[in-house]
């Protein structure tokens, strides 16, 4: 035991550690130490991830299973990706080039590259400083309860019911027919937006049920139902929609123990890449009729162009005299909320509210969607990105901690779906998904709960 605990100790140190190293080099930068090129920053950055990304994993207690792990992978792919292809020279897609060349080699995207190592900084220092060893659960005797297959199947029947929606939703509108007619469908429609939007975080409930309570023997239609959903949605062009709620998924198995052996994660992880690399031709020109391409860093680059929001926030501030919300952005959901039922408040326009950030860079520069660094660097500036991004490492790494019971962890991943989406988009939706999910999460638990016991006691009964 005591071996376990210096060897913890130590793994934090080393981190840390290499942590500082890799920080110093990045800050040495960002203040002009020394001269840092575009070529050479990317390549800075590009190291900086992955070796963050290393230390993380080899130092956390679940590894690449973490919460924390699997946050900075997805944070980095949309903000470092750009970046990381960029530096290999691996950007052989015409479409992506000329994309990125009416923003990306702006001085502005320099800035906005030193925020997010800024932010990365800050979120591997809290998740190793914070990690420690998972709490034992205690749960061990209701594994296989008849609770926990009801509420198999309830989360199964509950993603049908919504894939069912979304299917006949879309065939209704034609939004099914490309990524461009999807986009005129949530654009011309504000309603249908939001029961989209909606319907993907129900979706992703669903399979946060599945996932939580899964056991050998439960069967995988459910889980073949959600791929069915999420290569026609990929096929659309619905990258995020299905990304989010599958990295949060890996994150409630990962609770559980490796749920799958490294090699085939990468072989999963390589056609992913492959199959997001072709989608890029239905986001771009709204079908498939384009050359298609199988080169992995395309894909890669592809989504790192979230890194477009960070560079449009910096725009704002040193061009438009953008003041900082100083937290505005943060408030602004609850305060609109209250707004609701207190008529003492104001509730201002969502087209004149500039704390509704994701209003304001549609405004500004069109459906580009949005970033939770982008927003941290808005509301506090690039020492409010570190303390951030810190505070949020140090509560997922709480999370890692915590005991894995049916209950806790439902109402983690329920949590995290929202948080998970803020990678690219705005804070706006996060407190209101929070709260209606733990209150759905809830009811199907105790739903779930009182049958048990009932036929518990109609057992007991028949006896």
């Amino acid at each position: 035991m005591l071996f376990t605990v210096n060897n913890s100790a130590m793994q934090k140190v080393i981190g840390v550690w290499v942590i500082s190293l890799t920080g110093i080099l990045v800050l040495a930068a960002y203040f002009n130490v020394f001269e840092a090129p575009r070529n050479v920053l990317e390549s800075i950055t590009a190291i900086h991830w992955v070796a963050l990304s290393a230390i993380l994993y080899f130092s956390l207690p679940r590894g690449m299973w973490s919460i924390c792990f699997i946050f900075m992978t997805v944070l980095g792919v949309f903000h470092v990706g750009l970046v990381f292809a960029s530096a290999l020279n691996g950007i052989t897609d015409e479409d992506t080039l000329y994309q990125i060349s009416r923003w990306y080699h702006n001085v502005e995207t320099d800035n906005a590259i030193h925020i997010v190592n800024l932010a990365m900084i800050g979120f591997a220092l809290g998740a190793i400083c914070f990690s420690k060893e998972p709490t034992a659960s205690t749960e061990a005797q209701r594994e296989n309860s008849a609770y926990q297959k009801r509420l198999f199947h309830i989360g199964g029947m509950s993603l049908a019911f919504f894939v069912g929606l979304f299917f006949m939703l879309t065939v209704i509108t034609g939004a099914l027919n490309s990524y461009g007619a999807y986009l005129e469908v949530m654009s011309n429609s504000p309603f249908y937006s939001l029961i989209f939007s909606y319907l993907y975080f129900f979706i992703g409930i669903s399979l946060v049920l599945l996932c939580v309570v899964y056991r050998p023997g439960y069967g995988y239609w459910y889980f073949a139902l959600f791929a069915v959903w999420a290569l026609v949605a990929f096929k659309v062009g619905l990258r995020g929609e299905v990304m989010f709620p599958s990295a949060v998924a890996a994150c409630m198995l990962g609770r559980k123990g490796a749920p799958i052996k490294s090699s085939v994660l990468l072989i999963g992880v390589i056609g992913f890449l492959v199959l997001t690399g072709i989608v890029k031709n239905a986001r771009v020109s709204g079908d498939y009729s384009g050359e298609l391409t199988i080169n992995p860093l395309n894909a890669v680059a592809e989504m790192g162009s979230s890194l477009r929001a960070v560079q449009e926030t910096v725009k704002w501030r040193k061009h438009e005299n953008f003041n900082l919300l100083l937290g505005g952005s943060y408030w602004a959901p609850f305060e609109r909320q209250f707004a609701l039922f207190i008529p003492q408040l104001e509730r201002v326009d969502v087209q004149e509210d500039g704390r509704l950030l994701n209003i304001v860079v549609q405004n500004k520069a069109g459906p580009i969607g949005f970033s939770a660094i982008a927003e941290a660097y808005i509301n506090f500036g690039e020492k409010g990105v570190i303390l951030l991004f810190f505070g949020l490492a140090a509560f997922m790494a709480k999370l890692d901690s915590s005991s894995s019971t049916i209950r806790n962890n439902i109402y983690i991943g329920v949590g995290l779906l929202p948080m998970f989406v803020t990678v690219r988009n705005s804070f706006i939706h996060v407190p209101v998904q929070i709260v209606l999910g733990m209150m759905i999460s809830t009811f199907v638990m105790y739903i779930a709960f009182k049958k048990d016991k009932a036929s518990l006691m109609s057992t007991e009964l028949v006896n």
